[in-house]
């Protein structure tokens, strides 16, 4: 019944939910539970870690050219969260935006210590870079704006979220993190933070 009315009339649970006797939520969990069989709870895969990722940064590239609309100003707004759980298929939309806001994004961020953008600004110089280990990285000179001790942290914050990768050497945990960085998209990335908020 609830793949039927969702065909018939969308996300609308209303008329199921009373001919069902059961309120409209239950519906709309029960629905999510059906379109998601293959859900998953507790720790994330790096698999999902950059599924993720990946598709965040895709959402962040087609809106690039696009108004920001934002109630915050801040980038979780502004992305369908509904779009990205359903490609990602292993997890709802809150815990996509939990985990986005909550890991990959540095909780620095709100701090004002530092900017999303920097993640790939960072992520771009130690890359070019191609420092073999950490001793050889002068943090203090690594980003304009930002001090060593920032840098540094950040960096630290980053390497926690790559998994088994995390025991790997300095030279291939910044391989692995550019990749999942891209250097394109600090592009796209600075674009959409340049860009005044509408209301």
């Amino acid at each position: 019944m609830v793949r039927h009315s969702q065909k018939e009339h969308g996300n609308q649970w209303r008329a199921l939910a009373d001919e069902l006797g059961k309120h409209s939520w239950h519906v709309k969990d029960t629905w999510r539970r059906i379109k998601l069989p293959n859900i998953k709870k507790g720790h994330w895969s790096q698999e999902e870690y950059q599924g993720l990722f990946d598709l965040v940064n895709s959402d962040l590239q087609e809106k690039v050219f696009e108004e920001k609309r934002s109630k915050h100003g801040m980038l979780r707004d502004n992305i369908c969260w509904t779009a990205i759980s359903d490609k990602l298929s292993t997890r709802n939309q809150a815990n996509c935006c939990l985990k986005c806001y909550g890991q990959l994004t540095s909780p620095m961020v709100a701090e004002g210590t530092w900017a999303d953008v920097d993640d790939y600004r960072l992520l771009s110089v130690l890359f070019n870079l191609d420092s073999r280990c950490i001793e050889d990285v002068d943090w203090d000179n690594l980003l304009d704006d930002r001090s060593g001790d920032v840098c540094r942290k950040r960096w630290n914050q980053m390497v926690l979220h790559i998994g088994k990768h995390g025991n790997k050497s300095f030279a291939e945990q910044v391989e692995v993190l550019a990749q999942r960085y891209c250097p394109h998209l600090l592009e796209a990335r600075e674009a959409w933070d340049s860009k005044p908020r509408v209301q």
